[in-house]
Order: C-alpha cells, then structure tokens, then sequence
C-alpha cells in the first residue's frame, strides 16, 4: 500500500483539557496517533477543512503522547476536538435525522484492559465521547441508549447543549443527481509510551436516518474495538460493519490466522463489505508493534497519522499496489 499525503495546517486555538492526561507513560520511546475524520468516495469530496483540524488534532496529540499521555485520554481528547470543530457529521457537526432532531453515537475502548464505554441515541450532549468515557470509568455498564441513559450519564457529569436546536445542523437532502455530502464519522486509535493501545469513535449517524437508528460506532467490535495487540476504529455504512462485526473481525483474523494487519483489514473492508455487501466504508488500525493501517473501499478515508519518527501528517486518499 502506498499512501499520498497532504500537508496542511490550521492555527486552531484548542488543546487538550478533558481528562487529565498525567505524565505517567515513559517505559518506551514509541508511541502512535491516527485519527480518521471519514469515509472518502472521491477526491472531490475530501475538503481542505477537514484535513486541516486533524492535522492540528495530530499535532496536539503527538506532543500529549511524548509528554507521557495514556491511549485512552489521547484518543478521547482528539475525539473531542474533531466533535468541537463543526465540520464533521459528529459532536457538534451532527445532522438531525428526518424527524428534526441529533441522535449521537459514541464509543471508547482501552486495549489491555478491556473496559470500553459507549453512547447510542443521545439528543443533547456536546461531547459523546466524554460520555463514553463517563460510562467506562463511573459506571459498571458498558452502553447507555436514549434519553434515560443520557440523564444518566449527565447527572454523573456529561455535559449537556442548552439548546440542541440550535447548536446541531439542520439536515437538508441534496437535490435530485446530486451526491449526499460526506462530513464523516470520526474516530481515533492510540499507542501510549506504556505499550498500550485504546480506540474510539463518535458519530451523528447518517443525516436524515429515521429516528432510534443506531450504527456501528456505538457498538464495540463494529467500530471501536481494543485489545492488546491492536486498536481500530471504523466509518462508514454502519449496518454493515455491525453484521461482519468488523474490527473485532480483523482484529480476530490479524491475531488468530497469523495474517499482516494490513491483510486482515482489506479482506473485511473490501472484500467482505465492499464487494461481497456492496457497502461503502474504512477501518483505522494500528498495532502494538507498530503497523499503521489504513484500508478503504472507495477513494480512502480522511486521516491525520503521527508518531515518535513520523511528524504530524494528513492525506485521504489509499492506493493499492
């Protein structure tokens, strides 16, 4: 696989201030960031913004990761700028389904632990992932659904939008011919200088879905998916990554069949989904060994990718020898 880059950059005011990201993670020099801001069709499609705010993301990251940041607080803070930015169909960039409303997806899992914690269907919380997070760390549960569970997660600290109405997007359908506009699931996946991974995603859904539609980013093993081998996060058609059970999939072949992670992911992603389901989507995925991976079955997949060796980079588009 050969990889075309873009380098670009935006001078963003953000940093990092969810969790408190502590200097504890020293044991090894290596340590990596990829961050996905969505599936990509076409180069047309891919937009200068968007590009631009995972640089930044990548940048801050980076820098959190050789402070001695853990995975798990590196991928829910990038999480949270790429929610933040506006610009992605996730956080506060999320389109109301048909009936005039957000319902937002969101999940985090630590690789050598195994804990993970996920969002479904929430209507009013401006960062899902820090829900996520919230249901991991605060919580013996795993996914919390609708508006029972995001009061509860809000009475335990999520933060709520005091008007959603306004601070999520109205959804318009293209006109007749013209193409859905792609703004993207986003996700991150994250090596620590402790040897460990963690994996997240967030996402609005699909604009205009009919309302209760849940994907695939919510569910562990579909999108977000950590072990200690390997982290992965996907975007994409979500009904189809919940019924191949994507990541874990690929984890599962990459670990069990001895096959590159690389391999595993394109035998999921373009065969099984792409040809076999007729399903757009991508997968982000790195090793405890350190493997980068990306595998798309269209153009590619909006991504920003660092680490110890590699400066903060950003491109979209996957070739295939």
């Amino acid at each position: 696989m050969k990889w075309t880059y873009g380098y670009v950059f935006l001078a963003l005011s953000w940093s990092m201030n969810g969790s408190a990201a502590t200097g504890t993670c020293d044991s090894q020099d290596e340590y990596i960031l990829l961050l996905h801001g969505g599936f990509a069709s076409a180069p047309e499609r891919v937009e200068r913004q968007h590009l631009d705010v995972l640089k930044r993301a990548v940048t801050v990251g980076l820098k959190a990761l050789a402070n001695g940041a853990t995975a798990l607080d590196v991928v829910e803070d990038s999480i949270v700028l790429l929610e933040d930015a506006g610009i992605y169909d996730a956080g506060k960039g999320s389109y109301f389904n048909s009936e005039g409303f957000v319902e937002n997806d969101a999940s985090l899992m630590e690789g050598h632990t195994g804990r993970a914690g996920a969002v479904a269907a929430a209507q009013s919380l401006r960062n899902p992932i820090r829900a996520a997070r919230i249901a991991m760390d605060r919580t013996p549960h795993v996914l919390f659904v609708g508006a029972t569970g995001e009061a509860t997660l809000i009475e335990l600290g999520a933060e709520a939008v005091e008007d959603p109405k306004s601070y999520f997007k109205e959804y318009r359908p293209p006109p007749p011919q013209e193409p859905a506009e792609e703004h993207g699931t986003v996700g991150a996946v994250a090596l620590d200088r402790c040897g460990n991974l963690a994996a997240g995603t967030s996402t609005g859904g699909t604009p205009g879905k009919m309302p209760g539609r849940v994907g695939d980013s919510p569910i562990i093993g579909a999108s977000s998916f950590a072990n200690a081998k390997y982290a992965l996060s996907a975007t994409g058609k979500g009904e189809h990554f919940i019924r191949r059970a994507a990541t874990h999939d690929i984890a599962a072949r990459a670990e069990y069949l001895g096959v590159p992670l690389q391999d595993a992911a394109d035998y999921v992603v373009r065969e099984l989904i792409g040809d076999m389901d007729q399903a757009q989507g991508a997968v982000i995925a790195i090793s405890a060994a350190g493997d980068i991976v990306l595998s798309s079955n269209g153009y590619g997949v909006m991504y920003g990718v660092g680490s110890n060796i590699l400066a903060a980079t950003v491109g979209a588009e996957v070739k295939y020898d």
